[in-house]
């Protein structure tokens, strides 16, 4: 179908699903509009802050769409609204033609008039020059780990020119030295029902330590991981004395990528963060995962995964947006930040 008219801007309606995955199919062929559809759905539609969404429309048709998910979190002690910008894409044909920027401007607008001061990004390269154009700033860069455990199935899956540098770091972890981890003692495998209510009870304890951090609230982390999800969220667990002194949360991309998502810690139980790490490990191993990732915001966490044996291959971009005045306060304390608490779960539905 070829529209002729220029595009407009307007706010989601609840009948725009289906037009929003009938567009994802042009930019994503691999997914089918069903496919898209309830992604979309399960995004939005169960955030629990809310989310805003805005699409560019021609002749009736959706020819682009930028949306972004409302959370909780803490700045410097303080309760604010954030939000994460997810799923901005153009129809091919409609690209270079103010699209993305338009909406952007549009979306953050209206998160304004929502209490949402400033919004933040994990873009891929593509998508930076149009950021840059609605003066997103780089607050951060974190560290992206990872640990080999099938050479031929990750080399596989990680070879092509767009992954040129990633290859090459992870042919180089081939000659590191064998990882050889095991499930450690005291260490339980817990459902996400049982495993996220002490995952929220890990934050509330350890938040003052960080100036900020996303509200792990359960609400936030049932959301994030839910049940019966195809990345297979498990939570894992270390005791001692009777007290859980670690935890993580692990999925497995439709890949074969493991992921640890979340890892929490007691202050100076970095041997109990190391055993348990070890122990995520292998259960990833036991799923057939090629490959483990993760990202370290804080110093101690990139200390614990180069000692399981994790490299760094690159760093992840975050970006942050003031949405208005107040929003340029919060950004400024933001940017001179350096204790954050944020994971691969916080980034990781964009």
């Amino acid at each position: 179908m070829i529209t002729t008219g220029s595009w407009k801007a307007r706010p989601y309606q609840e009948d725009d699903e289906k037009g929003i995955a009938e567009l994802a199919t042009s930019v994503y062929p691999d997914m089918t509009s069903d496919e898209f559809l309830k992604l979309w759905q399960r995004k939005y539609m169960a955030s629990p802050k809310g989310f805003v969404s805005w699409i560019a429309e021609v002749d009736g048709r959706i020819v682009g769409h930028y949306g972004s998910l409302i959370v909780a979190a803490r700045l410097v002690g303080r309760n604010i609204l954030t939000s994460q910008a997810v799923d901005a894409f153009t129809n091919p044909q409609w690209r270079q033609k103010g699209v993305f920027v338009g909406l952007g401007l549009k979306l953050l607008q209206d998160l304004s008039t929502k209490g949402v001061h400033i919004t933040y990004g994990a873009p891929n390269k593509a998508a930076m020059p149009g950021h840059k154009r609605l003066s997103w700033k780089i607050f951060a860069k974190i560290p992206r780990y990872v640990l080999l455990l099938n050479s031929e199935k990750a080399l596989k899956s990680y070879s092509g020119g767009k992954v040129k540098r990633f290859t090459l770091r992870i042919m180089s972890a081939m000659f590191s030295r064998p990882n050889r981890c095991v499930m450690m003692p005291n260490i339980t495998i817990v459902p996400l029902e049982e495993g996220l209510p002490i995952i929220a009870s890990l934050w509330r304890r350890h938040m003052k330590d960080f100036q900020f951090s996303i509200e792990r609230d359960e609400d936030y982390l049932s959301y994030r991981y839910p049940e019966n999800n195809p990345r297979k969220y498990t939570i894992l667990l270390k005791e001692n004395k009777g007290q859980v002194v670690a935890a993580t949360v692990c999925g497995v991309s439709p890949t074969g990528i493991g992921q640890i998502n979340e890892l929490f810690i007691e202050s100076g139980k970095n041997e109990d963060a190391i055993c348990i790490l070890r122990g995520s490990v292998s259960y990833l191993r036991s799923l057939g995962c090629h490959t483990v990732e993760a990202i370290a915001s804080t110093r101690i966490l990139r200390q614990i995964y180069r000692k399981v044996g994790f490299i760094k291959v690159s760093k992840m971009l975050l970006i942050v947006h003031s949405n208005d005045s107040e929003g340029a306060r919060q950004m400024n304390t933001l940017l001179n930040i350096d204790k954050m608490l944020f994971s691969l779960g916080d980034t990781d539905l964009a």
